[in-house]
């Protein structure tokens, strides 16, 4: 009997952690939809997904106006997909079962500063800048409106910035993948 009484309560513990968030960067409430937007274009994520307001046509990763556009119709919140979008960049799926690339780790795609060399794009607060892209992601996409539209670059290095130079290594566009 003293057995089950203390394995009900780590249980409720257990429950209690995992309710409250605890290891996981908890609730994402807060975030600036301006500076999200500016980190996902710094971080480059749109060179694997596509979000139109930020002009973006990656292919790698999923289209984020497409993944979101029925659920906005289905009736779903921004506030539903800021802690989607929070949960994909917190924990995602870097291996994918199909043989397709994963999404880098968050230590990767927003590295913070104190763990970086100079020169290297970087954040100062890795939860804050999740938090940032969530609600700036959340908020646009799906909605079937973009900014207007820009030209495309035709010089090589700014093709190869825009579109490689989150994965590959180049030193005459000085990127570090």
């Amino acid at each position: 009997m003293r057995g089950a009484a203390f394995s009900s309560s780590v249980c409720a513990a257990i429950v209690i952690f995992v309710l409250a968030g605890c290891g996981t960067g908890g609730y994402t409430d807060e975030g600036s939809q301006g500076a999200g937007k500016q980190l996902f274009l710094d971080a480059n994520c749109g060179a694997c997904h596509t979000l139109a307001d930020a002009g973006t046509r990656g292919i790698i990763g999923p289209n984020l106006d497409d993944a979101f556009a029925q659920a906005r119709v289905d009736g779903m919140t921004s506030e539903t997909f800021t802690q989607v979008v929070a949960a994909q960049i917190r924990f995602p799926i870097e291996e994918t079962s199909t043989g397709t690339p994963g999404m880098p780790g968050v230590h990767e795609t927003l590295p913070e500063c104190e763990e970086v060399e100079g020169g290297v794009f970087c954040v100062r607060d890795q939860d804050r800048a999740v938090s940032d892209i969530a609600v700036y992601v959340a908020a646009v996409a799906g909605t079937g409106t973009a900014p207007p539209e820009q030209p495309a670059p035709t010089d090589g290095k700014s093709i190869f910035t825009a579109n490689c130079a989150q994965c590959h290594v180049l030193a005459a566009a000085d990127t570090s993948g």
